[in-house]
């Protein structure tokens, strides 16, 4: 991602979740209004055609491949959803969101009242999003926007000046992240996760299982400036988060999410590589 300008990969996921609460996916009762709220005018635009084509009998082969794309931004985003909802119920009364790009939980997840909210993320990202909040509802809990340059900053200190407890247990968030970063980038900062979690803490991890070999993916990363550089195996990620202190208490994919959210409906084969780990502190 360049310095100066927002990621393109969070306003795809946005466009997805919109995609998704259009109507446009498998995932039955699948809602996120604050989705389209960050959609740029293209992007706006491009739902609308999409919301005009649904109405049509004869919808045709793209329509279908955006519905893809709606099914894989809804199943992840209710996996995460529902493995917050456990770490709440569990304890956390902290959520610290890893590059929250365009994440609209804070704002539509009644679960999160009473809970302090810290969206850590590039500054240009930031400050779009902080650009277009004040479209949404108050949000449900106390959010706190951290941004920070993870070369030249430390994840603690930022945290600490935003009001962030490391005596109290979180709940952490890295959706759509790690697989951009180099293994030992995102080594790094799960050190400082863990030297920042409260017993009972609870660690979401997205990750991808191999780098996407497709041309047309590799091309469209490499255009907008994020190409994808990692990967593991459900082992490999188990072991860089026992090493930092963290067991891993679930690790589900995407015919696991399909199967749950969408009754196995949705047409998800081509991401089968997309997974989730749901680690918590060792006591």
């Amino acid at each position: 991602m360049k310095a100066d300008r927002p990621s393109r990969t969070a306003h795809l996921v946005a466009f997805g979740r919109a995609v998704a609460d259009a109507g446009v996916t498998h995932v039955k009762g699948f809602r996120d209004p604050t989705a389209r709220e960050f959609l740029t005018e293209k992007g706006e635009r491009s739902l609308a055609k999409l919301e005009q084509l649904a109405r049509q009998p004869n919808r045709g082969a793209r329509f279908e491949m955006t519905r893809s794309m709606g099914d894989l931004m809804a199943l992840r985003t209710s996996a995460i959803d529902a493995a917050v909802r456990d770490a709440v119920a569990g304890g956390a009364r902290q959520l610290v969101i890893l590059g929250a790009g365009y994440d609209g939980r804070a704002w539509r997840m009644p679960e999160l009242a009473g809970v302090s909210v810290f969206e850590v993320d590039h500054p240009a990202t930031q400050r779009e999003k902080r650009a277009r909040v004040s479209k949404l509802p108050a949000a449900i809990g106390t959010v706190a926007f951290v941004p920070i340059d993870f070369e030249r900053e430390s994840l603690a200190n930022v945290l600490a000046m935003a009001g962030h407890n490391p005596a109290v247990p979180t709940c952490w968030i890295w959706e759509g992240v790690v697989m951009y970063l180099t293994r030992d980038a995102m080594r790094a900062t799960l050190g400082a996760v863990a030297k920042w979690s409260a017993p009972g803490s609870t660690l979401i991890v997205n990750y991808h299982t191999i780098v996407r070999r497709r041309l047309l993916a590799q091309i469209i990363l490499m255009a907008i400036g994020e190409p994808q550089k990692s990967a593991w195996t459900p082992e490999q990620m188990a072991a860089d988060l026992d090493a930092a202190g963290f067991r891993v208490v679930d690790d589900t994919g995407m015919q696991d999410w399909n199967a749950r959210f969408a009754g196995g409906r949705a047409r998800v084969d081509r991401s089968a590589y997309m997974r989730i780990a749901v680690a918590r502190t060792r006591a």
